[in-house]
């Protein structure tokens, strides 16, 4: 062989392994041979949903598919989880999941039907948004310093509403009574709405959940919003100080991810992080997720899996003291 024939071979040879990663998506026709599936493990209008369907809108204008976002909800997210966990890992089923099915419900429910840290594909998270503490119109106090002294002038009489035994807002609600040194009434109930209902009814005294939930009576000033639980303020609420600020080193900040099954090719789970990080840096996108008080966070698949497990250690302690389960 002369020495230009084994000069175009390696050449040839080089091209080829440049483009065996292409090659192999398009063996596989993905993401065109079938319909994509996102799952939502929460119910149709939340916050988790309103992400899934710019996700969808977005994964669709860049190849054309098909996406459809379906709602599999129940069992504290649990059903839809468990949904994805069994499903084929060929880059076409997908879940816009959340801290509680994701991760701690590991820590809350005894027979979970999968296991959070090894049944999954983990692509990106989406956005990370702080809780809030609100409380009524009419309860005399004006910032959380003077919250937490009524509080302790009044121990176990403050009612405070929970989104559900074993929610993120439960446990960072158990969270502060430690830190704070008081005791709140804390009350549960079926989700945000309907703290938000009995808050407005003045049936309650005091609500925690994500700030998306509460955003139009603040604005409105049918609530006020005492403190943010982020590691920083709030871009929504620039005036709101953090519980940091407070003296209190802790902070909860939910976050939203996308998650595959176990077993993706690694080039798709690539591709999608690369997709779902340029939606989330477009501007129009972010504006849309910041109406709702949502806060865009595009990572690497590295950088959501330590963020997922870092939950359990996180959540742990609180969990095992107060026995909390969600069953």
């Amino acid at each position: 062989m002369t020495r230009f024939m084994i000069v175009l071979r390696r050449l040839a040879l080089a091209a080829l392994a440049l483009t065996v990663p292409a090659l192999s998506l398009a063996q596989a026709k993905w993401p065109m041979e079938k319909p994509m599936l996102i799952v939502v493990p929460w119910p149709a209008g939340s916050s988790f949903d309103v992400v899934a369907r710019l996700l969808a809108d977005g994964i669709h204008k860049k190849y054309g598919n098909t996406v459809i976002v379906e709602n599999k909800t129940g069992a504290s997210g649990n059903i839809g989880q468990a949904f994805v966990a069994n499903a084929k890992p060929d880059g076409y089923t997908w879940i816009v999941t959340t801290p509680g099915p994701a991760a701690n419900n590991a820590l809350t429910f005894k027979n979970l039907p999968y296991n959070p840290l090894t049944d999954f594909t983990f692509v990106a998270l989406t956005n990370r948004d702080p809780n809030v503490m609100v409380v009524r119109k009419g309860l005399n106090v004006n910032s959380f310093k003077e919250f937490i002294a009524y509080a302790k002038a009044n121990p176990g009489t403050v009612k405070m509403g929970s989104p559900g035994n074993g929610s993120y807002s439960h446990m960072t609600q158990l969270a502060l009574q430690d830190l704070a040194g008081v005791e709140f009434n804390i009350i549960p109930y079926r989700g945000p709405p309907q703290v938000l209902q009995d808050l407005l009814g003045g049936h309650l005294d005091a609500g925690m959940a994500l700030i998306g939930n509460f955003m139009p009576q603040v604005r409105s000033g049918e609530l006020k919003v005492l403190v943010v639980f982020g590691e920083k303020r709030d871009p929504a609420l620039p005036n709101v100080p953090t519980l940091i600020e407070e003296g209190y080193p802790f902070f909860s900040q939910p976050w939203t991810g996308m998650e595959g099954p176990k077993g993706v090719p690694r080039e798709i789970v690539l591709e999608m992080n690369k997709t779902v990080n340029d939606i989330l840096k477009d501007k129009a996108n972010v504006e849309k997720l910041a109406l709702r008080g949502m806060t865009a966070a595009p990572s690497t698949p590295e950088e959501f899996e330590k963020v997922v497990r870092g939950e359990l250690d996180k959540w742990r302690p609180i969990i095992t003291k107060y026995k909390v389960s969600a069953e």
